[in-house]
């Protein structure tokens, strides 16, 4: 509860403490001054729940019980990842301590009352996790029996979303908590289970399908149905990030005509996996899905392999064969990397787009060319077409309906789905079981800067597989065995296969070294030394918590959360 005496601005809220919100209370700010209430350091507002609750109904109305519980449960998602990575940030808490701060920031925030079955068990280097929850109070459920009557399923969406992201940003596993209970339905109280979602059958994994592989589209489970293990080519296609869903809510728009669709983004952000989804839920998805990469193929042959060759049209061409359009006929042609294509290759092309008909190298006969084109490309097209390297009439034909995938360090949280998906994938590759990555393996995942994006960390989990010792952990130096460099620098592989950082990071001059033998042999303890460096900087920056965390180069928060915890070693 709020304090009694007045606060001035920009002070932390006063509040009841335990052991596992005292670091959070510090991170909680009203400044009416300006507007602004922060957590966390990021902004947060303080709502009306009544007129919230009034949202809620009217999505519900608007689009249906179900599609609304997935808009919904994804707000939550956001949010729930976001406050993870922040906690972890901040280094408020560690290991499970850390873990509980997920509920206690519910509480704070007013959503629910969260009371512990039993102590929650996460042990990331086995792969576990075990949570069990009742949710007294909630919010959500009250709105939902207030406006609708009582349900027949779950109504804690937005909370279950919130746990879900949480759990899987602090511990770098995808985590899905599932509601058993509800007050909506009903019962007394809800209650929630938490555990990996890999262990949740998928029929029994309820709010958590948007997260599941390609169901970001209502048709797609149709498609799989229809398609059998053509579906297999889509695998891979999973993600919760706001990047990620607003390229399928447009492919969702685009697939039911027959519009050309340029993917653009950079190389290995899966724009084929993208146009493969689109071909599924087309009209078209009972026809091929013909690919093509642009670059791959030699110059004098591009129109051969494209339009298909007539026997002895040139030396070598022994047989008759089709080329990509006609084998593509009645289905989709995907031009990959097509900003590669010759000038004159390119000609042919917008022939074939705009006409509707091509003809084979060597043959009379027009035939036409009933084809979706998706093409996709990792340059800037129209900066191609000013520098007169890509036709300019070729772009605007392939522009009809662009589509920007963005680079997987812009979408960090699609990382633990991907992860957890790469991961079974190799183990059944590589005929190879391990448990799972250690915590510092998650955290080099998130702080790399993914240059090669999705293909890259495909590629990184299946080294880490064949390093790691059968069932065994995998570690920082399975992964980044390759020659990245990690935010800190670079590093390379050191004795006994341990990773460790170039000869050009920084080391201990013999000043520095001097100073440090001289704490040691005066028996100055670790915490002695960190308290004298705070209490230097804090002096040195005049009070300023701010710039006593830029000098010390940490985060505001962890400068916030040591005062706090010196303060409460002197009362």
């Amino acid at each position: 509860m709020m304090s009694a005496r007045p606060r001035r601005t920009g002070e932390p809220l006063g509040m009841s403490e335990d052991v596992h919100s005292r670091g959070l209370i510090d991170q909680l700010h009203f400044s009416p001054d300006t507007g602004h209430i922060r957590l966390l350091e990021q902004r947060m507002l303080l709502m009306h729940a009544e007129s919230f609750a009034a949202l809620r109904h009217e999505l519900i109305t608007l689009l249906g019980i179900d599609k609304a519980r997935e808009l919904i449960t994804r707000l939550g998602y956001q949010q729930g990842f976001e406050d993870g990575h922040r906690v972890r940030d901040a280094g408020i808490g560690q290991g499970i301590e850390g873990l509980n701060l997920g509920p206690r920031l519910r509480e704070i925030e007013g959503f629910v009352r969260n009371q512990p079955n039993e102590t929650m068990r996460y042990d990331i280097e086995q792969g576990e996790f075990f949570g069990d929850y009742h949710w007294r109070a909630s919010w959500e459920a009250e709105a939902h029996l207030r406006h609708h009557g009582v349900s027949g399923s779950p109504a804690c969406w937005m909370m279950v979303g919130y746990a879900d992201g949480f759990c899987t940003a602090y511990t770098g596993m995808p985590i899905h908590w599932q509601e058993t209970e509800c007050v909506a339905m009903g019962h007394a109280q809800c209650r929630v289970i938490g555990k990996p979602l890999a262990e949740w059958p998928r029929e029994e994994a309820g709010h958590a399908h948007f997260l599941q592989i390609d169901t970001f589209v209502d048709s797609l489970a149709g498609a799989r149905h229809r398609h059998g293990d053509r579906v297999q080519d889509l695998e891979g296609f999973v993600g919760a990030s706001a990047g990620f869903n607003n390229v399928a809510r447009l492919v969702r728009k685009v697939a039911p005509t027959d519009s050309t669709v340029l993917f653009k983004g950079e190389s290995g952000v899966g724009k084929e996996c993208f146009a493969r989804a689109l071909h599924s839920i087309s009209p078209r998805s009972g026809g091929p899905m013909i690919s093509i990469n642009c670059a791959a193929i030699p110059k004098e042959l591009v129109e051969a392999e494209l339009f298909g060759v007539e026997r002895g049209a040139f030396t070598g061409a022994d047989v008759t064969r089709p080329g990509r359009f006609e084998r593509a006929a009645g289905g989709t042609l995907f031009l990959d990397e097509v900003a590669s294509l010759s000038l004159s290759a390119q000609g042919k092309v917008l022939r074939a787009i705009q006409e509707r008909e091509f003809e084979r190298v060597g043959g009379t006969e027009v035939r036409k060319a009933d084809v979706r084109i998706v093409a996709a490309a990792n340059q800037d097209l129209w900066a191609e077409v000013e520098a007169g390297r890509f036709r300019r009439d070729l772009f605007f034909r392939l522009n009809v309906f662009p589509i920007e995938i963005p680079p997987l360090k812009e979408r960090r949280e699609d990382i633990p789905l991907l992860t957890a998906l790469f991961l079974e994938r190799s183990m059944a590759r590589c005929r190879k079981q391990v448990r799972g990555l250690s915590t510092s393996a998650y955290n080099a995942l998130w702080n790399y800067d993914w240059p090669g994006n999705v293909r890259e960390l495909e590629n990184m989990i299946e080294r880490g597989v064949i390093l790691a010792e059968d069932d065994g952990v995998i570690d920082v130096q399975h992964l980044f065995a390759g020659g990245e460099k990690l935010q800190d620098g670079a590093f390379n592989l050191g004795p006994g296969g341990r990773l460790v950082p170039e000869q050009s990071e920084h080391l201990p001059s013999s000043a520095e070294e001097a100073i440090v033998d001289q704490l040691l042999d005066e028996g100055v303890s670790f915490e002695q030394i960190e308290s004298l460096v705070l209490s230097r900087a804090l002096q040195r920056s005049g009070g300023n918590v701010s710039a006593t965390a830029r000098l010390l180069d940490l985060k505001r928060g962890q400068v916030e959360y040591r005062l706090k915890r010196r303060h409460d070693e002197l009362i």
